[in-house]
């Protein structure tokens, strides 16, 4: 077996040109379905990133009365300790960083001429700031911590729509909480475009001092917002935010802590089902490289049947043929798919540290409501480059075996003649 193996390396260093095309194929193919794994996988992160820092926080904290009625976002139904929540979320787990209270309620904004309702958003901005990066998103104007009383932060998409630029004023009306409807005026003192299009096309941002003079309120705090330290991958992150929301559970009697798993639900629900379609892509890549390892070898083999017919002759039977073949197959297999991983983790490390731009990428294609500007970077997944050094063996390994089996059983004389 050790002379075979000895003869079997020589015969791989002696066809040089066929090697490094086998390696080639391999290592390019190999190398994209890690990739291509690593960057849908950080398309995922950077959707769930988004809703983290923009939207939805790592959890949230709200009464359960409040949940049940979360459509018609009503004004009563709050937090009745709103600092003594905060406090003790904080206390759960080291990972927690910081908490903030927010409400929502709906409204309809006018530039006196025409009005589209929304959802306004009612924070605190020194704190909301800690949990949130609404104010590095402001395209104009300043964030409401740097604004003065009356003042509100639009979306982008939103003031366009409504022609309305820093400076302006517009009328903010709502149901109070006597059920009667109230309006007032507000200083437009910022504009905010952020990776979300909810926020963009439909964002109001007040104070609570201003929320409670429209609302008639003191102080009501529909939910709190949580942060915590970034986690290492999407699945750390989607794990922690569930173990944390448990253990916040257990500490705030009357409270409903819900995860990030349970508020991203629709996305998550969505991402098994576009899991499928990549999965899909996926395949098709392998299955392309898998072409081409195939394809390569059984040119190498057939290419060497006259020699097969020369080895025969001198008294090799047709299993060693068969088996010499076969430990080609496995040497180029395992150089090839080495090759690939190497050459798939030189682009997750590009992808990881750099990334890619998806502004630049997308540009303004509608992507169906998801929000895919940013930064896209890749995650490493030790599982792809496992499965992808064993694909490319494995093919190796048959597309030699089945050809050499074949031509080890031919007669010397028709292997001597075979052109």
């Amino acid at each position: 077996m050790g002379t075979l193996w000895k003869i079997a390396a020589r015969n791989v260093l002696r066809h040089k040109r066929r090697t490094l095309i086998t390696g080639i194929v391999m290592t390019m193919g190999i190398g994209m379905f890690i990739m291509m794994d690593s960057m849908l996988i950080g398309m995922d992160r950077l959707t769930i990133d988004n809703m983290v820092d923009y939207t939805e926080s790592f959890m949230k904290i709200r009464t359960p009365e409040y949940v049940n009625n979360l459509q018609g976002t009503p004004l009563d139904y709050g937090i009745p300790d709103p600092e003594g929540a905060m406090k003790a979320v904080l206390a759960v787990d080291r990972r927690i960083t910081a908490a903030a209270p927010r409400s929502r309620f709906v409204a309809s904004v006018s530039n006196y001429e025409d009005a589209l309702p929304t959802i306004a958003t009612v924070v605190d901005p020194a704190r909301d700031g800690a949990v949130f990066q609404l104010a590095d998103s402001m395209v104009a104007g300043a964030w409401l911590d740097a604004a003065g009383p009356g003042s509100v932060v639009l979306g982008s998409g939103l003031a366009e729509e409504l022609s309305l630029k820093v400076g302006d004023y517009v009328v903010v009306s709502a149901s109070t909480a006597y059920e009667n409807v109230n309006a007032d005026e507000y200083l437009v003192a910022g504009l905010v475009s952020s990776p979300m299009p909810e926020i963009n096309n439909g964002g109001l941002f007040m104070t609570f001092a201003a929320a409670d003079e429209l609302l008639g309120t003191s102080g009501f705090v529909s939910e709190i917002v949580v942060a915590t330290e970034r986690m290492p991958n999407l699945g750390s992150l989607l794990a922690a935010s569930s173990e944390v929301a448990a253990k916040a559970n257990k500490t705030m009697p009357g409270l409903r802590v819900d995860p990030l798993t349970e508020l991203a639900k629709d996305y998550l629900a969505m991402r098994a089902m576009k899991g499928k379609a990549s999965y899909f892509i996926i395949m098709v890549v392998l299955l392309i490289a898998a072409v081409g390892i195939v394809n390569t070898i059984l040119m190498s083999v057939y290419a060497r049947i006259r020699e097969i017919g020369v080895l025969k002759a001198y008294g090799m039977s047709p299993k060693e043929i068969q088996r010499l073949f076969t430990l080609e197959g496995i040497i180029i297999g395992a150089v090839g798919s080495a090759g690939g991983v190497l050459f798939g983790a030189a682009l997750v490390w590009y992808m990881v540290t750099t990334g890619f731009p998806m502004g630049a990428i997308v540009g303004k294609v509608d992507m169906g409501g998801l929000p895919l500007t940013g930064t896209l970077y890749g995650e490493w997944n030790p599982g792809s480059m496992a499965f992808g050094f064993a694909f490319g063996f494995v093919v190796a390994f048959i597309a030699a075996r089945i050809p050499a089996k074949r031509a080890s059983k031919m007669e010397v004389t028709d292997a001597l003649r075979f052109v």
